[in-house]
């Protein structure tokens, strides 16, 4: 069994308080893939299916060998969440590719793919500690790029991978639905310019049009109109 490399305590159950439970975190082993893919399963029952991509069995066990680890949450002995981190070779296939990369780049590249919680231990703030781990996982490993993709409709995973660093830096249409393309450069901290906009983020026409004229979306905010992105180009951007 390998090591714990987070642990706390749960505070919530199926969305009320509760009695604290313990919890752990831990890189799965390759024997217990299967749980990791039986619980992507049963998060996928939950959500709407054009939020959450559907992966094959080979995908989470290629994870969890070749191409990457799995981060898997446990409380009670019992699987309640997992967050994959690829770790993709140069010349290997992943949604990396969408992020135009140079050559260089690609071999310090990591993905911050699906994660799942099971839903009675939503609202503990695991997928935010889900992100963080696989990006400093991926900082320890040598990458320097971490990329990650959300639909725009998945709120929590969009505020998560927000808080955490990762920035909004394309639309695309990909995995059986329209994704933000997001990304952190783990070896500097850019700041945005004071100067932006905010925009709905039901409006992905002009978010399009932001991003293609440099902007990054870098903040949720919730709105009496709706949830809406803080859009504003990177102050003091290094060229590449």
């Amino acid at each position: 069994m390998t090591e714990t490399v987070l642990s706390g305590h749960l505070h919530r159950c199926d969305g009320r308080p509760s009695a604290a439970v313990p919890y752990v975190g831990r890189w799965i082993e390759p024997q217990e893939v299967g749980g990791v893919i039986a619980l992507h399963h049963a998060v996928r029952e939950a959500v709407a299916p054009d939020l959450l991509c559907r992966e094959t069995d080979a995908f989470f066990h290629e994870h969890c060998n070749a191409c990457g680890r799995i981060l898997g949450l446990f409380a009670n002995e019992e699987l309640i969440g997992y967050g994959v981190l690829g770790l993709p070779a140069p010349d290997q296939e992943s949604f990396a590719d969408q992020f135009g990369l140079t050559s260089e780049q690609r071999t310090v590249v990591a993905t911050v793919d699906g994660a799942g919680i099971l839903p009675r231990w939503r609202g503990n703030g695991l997928q935010r500690r889900l992100v963080a781990v696989r990006v400093e996982a991926a900082r320890a490993a040598g990458r320097r790029i971490a990329v990650s993709t959300v639909a725009p409709g998945n709120l929590p995973s969009l505020r998560n991978l927000l808080a955490e660093g990762l920035t909004i830096r394309a639309l695309r249409t990909a995995f059986g639905g329209i994704r933000f393309l997001m990304r952190r450069d783990l070896d500097r901290s850019p700041k945005p310019v004071t100067q932006g906009r905010w925009i709905a983020l039901a409006d992905t026409s002009e978010a399009s049009d932001a991003l293609m004229a440099g902007y990054q979306g870098w903040n949720l905010s919730d709105a009496t109109d709706g949830p809406r992105i803080w859009y504003a180009c990177e102050r003091d951007a290094p060229k590449t």
